[in-house]
């Protein structure tokens, strides 16, 4: 060991010894002291899901083929935590998403292993100082609501990256939530790919 960690250990010893009181509490204590953080039971979003229907990418025929999902956002967030999130979201994801399945005689399929592609909005703000409750140490904390949904292609033939492109660039989309981002607001997006 170094002389370097030698004097690190003098200044992080209590920081060592609260992290090994915290691994012998029991799973009930860990969990009384995670409910006991300010607002960490109304601080999260909890957006409202429907049932609905995602075209996959690339598919092939000439009958419309639908998978069924219940992870498509609800029109109205009432005053649920994170509303504005999951409403900019499902805005964003317009056309990429189906309420019913239309067409002539649509196939609908249901997997529920299917992996859909996702787009997830974060909007963190309110950096305010906590107490970490397993090390004792003061770090910054924002309140942080993330909300995902799962979206498709707006016809058969389209591919995941034309779908990422119109939905960064349109004027709802993407792009525009992260930049509406400010100084002390911090937004940020991220697409997964189906089957990821």
């Amino acid at each position: 060991m170094g002389f370097r960690a030698l004097n690190r250990y003098e200044s992080q010893k209590a920081r060592y010894d609260a992290y090994k009181a915290w691994q012998a509490k029991t799973l009930e204590q860990k969990k009384a002291l995670y409910d006991a953080i300010p607002g960490i039971s109304t601080g999260r979003a909890k957006p409202v899901f429907a049932d609905g229907f995602i075209i996959p990418f690339n598919s092939t025929g000439t009958i419309v083929t639908y998978i069924e999902t219940s992870k498509i956002l609800d029109a109205t967030q009432g005053t649920a935590v994170g509303k504005d999130v999951a409403n900019a979201l499902r805005t964003a994801l317009l056309g990429q998403y189906f309420l019913t399945a239309a067409g002539t005689t649509p196939v609908v399929l249901q997997n529920p292993k299917y992996k859909f592609a996702k787009l997830s909005f974060t909007n963190k703000e309110s950096f305010v100082d906590r107490v970490s409750r397993i090390t004792g140490a003061t770090y910054k904390k924002p309140a942080t609501d993330t909300v995902s949904m799962p979206f498709g292609g707006k016809t058969m033939s389209e591919d995941f990256d034309t779908a990422v492109l119109d939905i960064k660039t349109r004027a709802s989309g993407a792009s525009a939530w992260k930049n509406a981002g400010t100084a002390t607001v911090k937004k940020s997006y991220k697409f997964t790919p189906e089957g990821i």
